[in-house]
């Protein structure tokens, strides 16, 4: 029993991070408890461990004892997302040059024609998903388990930001550009120059993610 009731816990968290990250549930949104049992099917304990759950990842918030709210990042979590990212796959993408193992090159090979290929224009958020395995390669093959620790902490909100990247067409352009580059560099074994490429890339997203993030804002005040 104890067995079933893990498993089902863990779909629902599955299910509702999906729909958090995928802004079904949008940022700001409240996560109505007696809505959930109703719609899983279960009581009010595994659906209040699965919240809890989604807090610790920095999804949802408690708001006094009103309930839960899909978190809405802030400018200041903009920095301190991308600052902490800078400074871990910066180190990663050198490192991963630094190993060269043949599989990673192969692979890299591989992502760089589909990055040259895909229609940014008509389909931004393949150019997302492209440089989403990207990153994750170069932190897969630095074989620093440690840096890994710390992506997988960021990874959630990482994925939230890129909510924002994968609405913009321009962002998506540079982000190709910039991660062809790197492929680049890595595959001539330069890893001073992939370090400063990803470093480069990650705070010239970050200016574009802000800038977005400020239109978006005027949008919605004019609505």
């Amino acid at each position: 029993m104890r067995r079933d009731l893990g498993d089902l816990k863990e779909k629902i968290y599955n299910d509702l991070r999906e729909k958090i990250l995928n802004e079904e549930i949008k940022p700001g949104e409240w996560i109505v408890e007696r809505k959930l049992t109703e719609i899983y099917r279960v009581s009010r304990t595994p659906i209040r461990e699965v919240l809890r759950m989604l807090m610790e990842d920095g999804l949802v918030e408690l708001n006094g004892k009103k309930g839960y709210t899909v978190r809405k990042l802030t400018l200041e979590d903009f920095v301190e997302i991308y600052t902490a990212r800078e400074a871990i796959e910066g180190a990663a993408a050198r490192l991963a040059c630094r190993n060269r193992d043949p599989e990673m090159l192969q692979k890299l090979q591989q992502l760089k024609q589909k990055l040259e290929l895909v229609d940014i224009d008509n389909d931004p958020a393949k150019g997302v998903a492209l440089g989403r395995q990207l990153h994750d390669l170069l932190i897969e093959y630095s074989g620093n388990k440690i840096l890994k620790r710390f992506y997988e902490k960021l990874r959630l909100l990482t994925n939230m930001t890129r909510n924002i990247t994968k609405r913009s067409v321009e962002i998506e352009k540079k982000s190709r550009e910039e991660h062809v580059k790197i492929i680049e560099a890595i595959l001539d074994g330069d890893e001073a120059k992939v370090e400063e490429l990803m470093r480069n890339h990650l705070r010239r997203t970050l200016t574009s993610v802000i800038e977005s993030y400020y239109s978006l804002i005027m949008k919605r005040a004019q609505t």
